[in-house]
């Protein structure tokens, strides 16, 4: 260990790996993924080693200049780690909390290999990331005393800063470290190419527009000129699961991408540039023989569902949005999808519509749902309506039971709304999918 005012520099080794162990167990979030030290809070908010390591691999290492890869609020190390690893670079970790500064050192040891030189330059420094200062006299001076006269600059600055737990919806100021404070604090050790310095913020996905543009106002006046690009990554449960801005030397062409995430690998990503959707409203029933596909909601939030869109349909073919909110973006169309996996990776479910039904589902009618849907050859329904949700999985079980007998097609269930005179009702829509 070295020290310096405030900062504490930890290398990785084995006797930090067997501190660790007598705190924590390394263990795997999957199999064939790295052992890593963690609590069950760190675990919870560390960026899955999937993500990590996607996230590394859209990262060209020409595009860097030479250099460390910073991580000023690392956490378990879990993506600085796959960052350093996948580029080759030295990993320098920044942790406030003690504690979990170890084990971070200690992942940093069990994910290094000792055949690499820049291993040895791998540090963790418990301290305030946002005292650039402090932290990196601190690096410099343990390298130093571990017989290394380099002092390394930073190569690529990555920030996940703490947030509240269960907002409903984050503000910048909330984020601990803050976000200014960091950037202004590394601006002058981070070397800087010709589209700028590379910087990778993983924010809150519960950010809206106007904060993203607040994000957007801090990064422009401390990298002025640096070219942007936002991402919304989705694992595909309806839900935004990771928002983030690509700065400078690591950003696209594009200002805006959406990627799919599968288990392991992407599945599917688009790039563009925002625009704007027009939602159409029914006046009458939807014809059989259409098609209706719910849309994953990351690419709603992306604005890019138009680009989307463009290749998804054949030309010519007619499309409405039903819906752009919420959990179930619905698009309905004249024709089937075009048959894609970069298509495919956005769409929830598609289908062709085959049945109307004027009521919810409820316990006492399932059967006749169920008795509807084997006249149409179909032997599976799930529910993709606004329901209860405590009587739901109860419906979808009954449903279930009531066809485990009809060899047919899968299909699901959505709700839209049906314009009539004065007012509106929900209309039942089951759809076969292909």
């Amino acid at each position: 260990m070295s020290e310096n005012n405030k900062h504490t520099a930890l290398i990785p080794s084995k006797n930090i790996g067997d501190e660790a162990g007598k705190r924590n167990a390394p263990t795997s979030a999957r199999k064939g993924e790295p052992l890593l030290h963690m609590t069950e809070d760190m675990r919870r908010l560390s960026t899955p080693w999937a993500i990590s390591m996607a996230r590394a691999k859209q990262i060209e290492a020409s595009d860097l200049p030479a250099g460390v890869i910073l991580d000023a609020a690392a956490g378990s190390g879990a993506q600085l780690i796959a960052l350093a690893t996948e580029l080759k670079r030295p990993a320098l970790g920044i942790e406030l909390d003690g504690n979990i500064a170890v084990l971070c050192a200690a992942n940093m040891h069990i994910a290094s290999d000792g055949d690499q030189i820049q291993r040895t330059l791998d540090r963790v420094i418990i301290g305030d990331g946002s005292d650039a200062e402090g932290a990196i006299t601190a690096y410099w001076n343990s390298l130093r005393k571990s017989g290394t006269r380099a002092h390394p600059p930073i190569a690529m600055l990555h920030l996940d800063p703490a947030r509240p737990r269960d907002a409903q919806n984050h503000h910048i100021d909330e984020m601990k470290p803050p976000l200014k404070s960091v950037l202004n604090s590394w601006n002058e050790y981070l070397q800087t190419g010709p589209r700028g310095p590379a910087v990778l913020l993983d924010l809150s996905p519960r950010l809206g527009p106007e904060q993203q543009m607040m994000v957007e106002a801090i990064v422009e006046t401390i990298f002025p000129g640096s070219p942007k690009t936002w991402e919304w990554l989705s694992q595909g449960g309806g839900r935004i699961d990771r928002l983030s801005l690509w700065i400078g030397a690591i950003s696209s062409k594009e200002d805006r991408r959406c990627i799919r995430m599968g288990s392991k690998n992407i599945l599917a990503k688009i790039e563009g540039s925002s625009s704007s959707s027009k939602i159409e409203s029914l006046n009458k029933p939807p014809p059989f023989g259409a098609y209706i596909s719910i849309i994953d909601p990351a690419l709603i939030q992306s604005g890019l569902q138009e680009k989307w869109l463009s290749k998804a349909l054949k030309p010519n073919c007619g499309h409405s949005w039903l819906r752009l909110k919420g959990r179930r973006p619905i698009l309905i169309h004249t024709d089937p999808l075009n048959e894609d996996d970069e298509i495919e990776g956005f769409v929830v479910s598609t289908g062709e519509i085959t049945q109307h039904r004027l009521t919810p589902p409820e316990l006492h009618s399932i059967d006749q749902v169920a008795s509807a849907a084997s006249r149409n050859n179909i032997g599976k329904i799930t529910l993709r309506c606004s329901l209860d949700p405590e009587t739901q999985p109860t419906l979808q079980r009954r449903l279930d039971k009531a066809l485990r007998d009809v060899d047919g097609s899968k299909a699901f269930m959505i709700d839209v709304d049906l314009e009539r005179g004065t007012g509106s009702h929900k209309l039942y829509i089951i759809c076969k999918e292909s």
